[in-house]
């Protein structure tokens, strides 16, 4: 039974591993690659003069049967990119999303209550993966209510993370997990994960590939 990684930004191989890789819209090359794919303008990528021409290159790629999801998008209050350009490339990418029913994989930072506001007013159903959950218990819960999943990886491995302790009670329905290129390899990822909710890394794997097939109607 394989491990899923739900969110990578380098390509490996493994005869276990079931990869998301994320491209960007300027790598359509790599969907050559035996892998799955999630392609998505990045919102330290957004740039007022070129977006709309790449979020047209994200729109042609979900057309690809190999690509499951769009992203990784969202927004990201930390970088000096317009917030106002980051959320109509985000509405951009949203609409090609829910045009060809792919789940969006979300890049969330300091937005998650723009974020969640927005998925409250709106009528969207598709789901929503949040990759490098670090918010908390509240925010998690409101997420969850509204279709959204909750990707884990290497803030597992900080006590002190909000990621953490937010994993300790999570609905397991509801989880992914991800290398990100954060050093941890995916196996060492579902190990720490089955450790903290003290349960076999088997189950674990059974959980996620379960909650894999719903996610993304596979």
């Amino acid at each position: 039974m394989n491990y899923i990684d739900i969110h990578t930004h380098t390509y490996y191989h493994g005869p276990e591993v079931t990869l998301v890789l994320n491209l960007f819209p300027d790598e359509p090359e790599k969907l050559e690659l035996p892998a799955l794919f999630s392609v998505g303008l990045h919102p330290w990528h957004v740039n007022e003069l070129t977006w709309e021409k790449q979020v047209e290159h994200v729109r042609t790629s979900l057309e690809n049967k190999k690509v499951i999801a769009a992203g990784e998008a969202g927004l990201d209050k930390t970088v000096d990119n317009s917030y106002e350009i980051q959320q109509l490339a985000f509405h951009a990418q949203l609409a090609a999303a829910e045009s060809t029913k792919k789940p969006m994989i979300i890049h969330c930072v300091r937005s998650y209550s723009e974020l969640l506001a927005f998925r409250k007013k709106s009528d969207l159903s598709l789901p929503w993966i949040f990759h490098w959950f670090n918010a908390d218990a509240q925010i998690a819960t409101e997420l969850l209510r509204k279709n959204c999943y909750l990707s884990f990886g290497h803030m597992l491995f900080n006590e002190q993370s909000k990621a953490f302790r937010v994993f300790r009670t999570v609905n397991l329905e509801r989880v992914f997990f991800e290398t990100d290129d954060a050093g941890y390899s995916i196996q060492q990822v579902y190990e720490k994960a089955a450790a903290i909710r003290n349960t076999k890394t088997a189950d674990l794997k059974t959980q996620i590939l379960d909650n894999f097939g719903r996610c993304f109607q596979l």
